[in-house]
């Protein structure tokens, strides 16, 4: 369900690097990073930032390694409306079902623990 949101081709990049760096040994923190090196230009822009940051957390989750920083990012951007304005649809049963999508996963970080 969550995995809806690894589906942008950002998103999708974002996945194929993370997931690269996993498959060559890294750790979650050790991907995450690079992720942030490799994406740090998206990072600042208001339409891929939230992206990269949204898909990092869905990623950290399924991998059961939750950074702090990551989900609170991820929550500020959700509650801000931000991450909703970056999954921008002019299909409104599209940005209904993305809102929805994003509540969840804001309540499902809510409740997730963060690694030590």
């Amino acid at each position: 369900m969550l995995s809806s949101l690894l589906a942008s081709d950002l998103a999708v990049e974002v996945g194929a690097e993370f997931n690269g760096r996993l498959g060559m040994g890294f750790d979650v923190p050790a991907a995450t990073a690079n992720v942030f090196g490799k994406f740090r230009s998206a990072l600042a822009s208001p339409q891929d930032g939230p992206v990269v940051l949204i898909a990092l957390a869905v990623l950290q989750l399924r991998e059961g390694h939750l950074q702090e920083v990551i989900r609170d990012a991820a929550i500020d951007l959700i509650e801000s409306g931000e991450a909703l304005n970056a999954y921008r649809s002019e299909n409104s049963s599209q940005r209904k079902a993305t809102r929805q999508l994003l509540e969840r996963l804001s309540t499902v970080l809510g409740e997730s623990d963060v690694a030590a």
